[in-house]
């Protein structure tokens, strides 16, 4: 008799550890599904997005409302692939193919008074240049005629122009990174609007 009070007392313990181990994996699996962002948010982060300081956060705007349709390039850009960074200090909103990883970015201005935004990204930092941050992109507000001749695209929104900078290989420790980060910028160069 003790002997089955003994087991009986060890099936109810066990009963008992089951049930609390189902009843946490219910509690963890719940919260986990009400955390997920809904489908009309942006705000999930993947190894492809980027990720960059909260005041670069992307933004929900689709660029298909900025997209004329007589404009071949921006037309052939699927607007589901694009993303936005605000570039606050310029007022500008930047467009970028998804899918490259974090950046980074800075605005300066030159000698000249000629305002710009830097992108870069460490992993794209190499050895053979002093003091190399892995810069791949500029975008330069208004820029001289003589800063003209170093622009690989241009484009104009309300009257002023701005132009795409690409960096050369010359610097970087990863040249295929480089040519992904710089074609994502470019291709949805023409999308850039005033914030």
């Amino acid at each position: 008799m003790v002997q089955n009070k003994g087991r009986k007392t060890l099936y109810i313990a066990l009963g008992v550890i089951v049930a609390a181990i189902l009843a946490v994996g219910v509690v963890v699996f719940i919260a986990s599904l009400s955390n997920k962002p809904t489908s009309d948010t942006n705000q999930t982060t993947t190894k492809d997005e980027p990720s960059v300081p909260e005041e670069t956060q992307e933004t929900t705007d689709k660029p298909t409302a900025d997209v004329p349709e007589d404009d071949t390039d921006q037309a052939s850009i699927d607007p589901e692939q694009v993303s936005t960074v605000s570039i606050e200090p310029m007022t500008i909103v930047v467009s970028y193919m998804k899918g490259v990883g974090g950046f980074d970015f800075q605005v300066s201005r030159n000698a000249n008074g000629t305002q710009y935004v830097q992108f870069s990204n460490a992993e794209l930092a190499g050895t053979k240049c002093t003091n190399d941050e892995g810069v791949f992109a500029s975008i330069i507000e208004s820029p001289t005629s003589d800063e003209t001749a170093t622009l690989t695209k241009t484009t104009t929104v309300d009257g002023t122009t701005y132009g795409l900078s690409l960096a050369e290989s010359t610097c970087t420790s990863n040249a295929e990174l480089l040519k992904q980060y710089q074609n994502a910028f470019s291709e949805p160069f023409s999308l850039l609007k005033k914030m």
